[in-house]
């Protein structure tokens, strides 16, 4: 679930672009809330024995009913925050910024970094270690590519430290990124491979 909230680029010219959440978190947060709906379908029908765990005197059927009230209670929190989270960069090339804001309803923190703070763009592979799947490609000798881990990008500067921007399981789209903000902010990428 670390890769739901990509990004992608909706706008873009020679002075502005702009990424905004991609829409599968909403599909998932609708999921979610869904599959609460059914839960608590379930545990009206089974409360009188969710509740005989809770009076057990075992450590074990307490766990597993605060383990099932957890559950109940985390998935619509989550479906809810997924469903109305929303994030959205905009470069802006004429105001020489960065604006970087989160939204749950209502916008509740925006950052702006100024492109003369920043002075480079980093895209490194955080994740590169062999999967199942690969090894098996690999033994098989079919030559397909499958992808390993993530790709972060992130901004650096002196004074602003190292400014996490966004990740992508794609190396070829977090790239694409990355070169159009440079191209932007006159920076240049770096990137480092694992």
């Amino acid at each position: 679930m670390g890769l739901v909230v990509t990004l992608q680029i909706t706008e873009t010219d020679e002075n502005k672009m702009l990424l905004v959440r991609s829409r599968f978190p909403k599909a998932m947060g609708g999921m979610m809330l869904g599959l609460s709906l059914v839960f608590f379908i379930m545990y009206r029908a089974a409360s009188i024995y969710i509740w005989l765990l809770y009076y057990s005197p075992s450590f074990i059927d307490k766990a597993f009913f605060f383990a099932i009230i957890f559950t109940l209670v985390l998935f619509p929190l989550m479906g809810f925050f997924l469903l109305f989270y929303d994030k959205k960069i905009v470069v802006d090339k004429d105001l020489g910024e960065i604006c970087i804001r989160f939204k749950f309803f209502v916008t509740f923190w925006i950052k702006k970094v100024r492109f003369d703070k920043i002075d480079e763009i980093i895209v490194e592979n955080v994740c590169n270690s062999k999967t199942v799947a690969m090894q098996r490609e690999a033994a098989k000798g079919t030559g397909k590519g499958i992808r390993a881990g993530y790709w972060l990008m992130s901004l650096k500067g002196k004074t602003l430290g190292k400014l996490y921007f966004d990740r992508n399981p794609k190396k070829e789209v977090i790239l694409s990124y990355a070169e159009n903000i440079a191209r932007l902010t006159s920076k240049k990428v770096i990137l480092i491979e694992n």
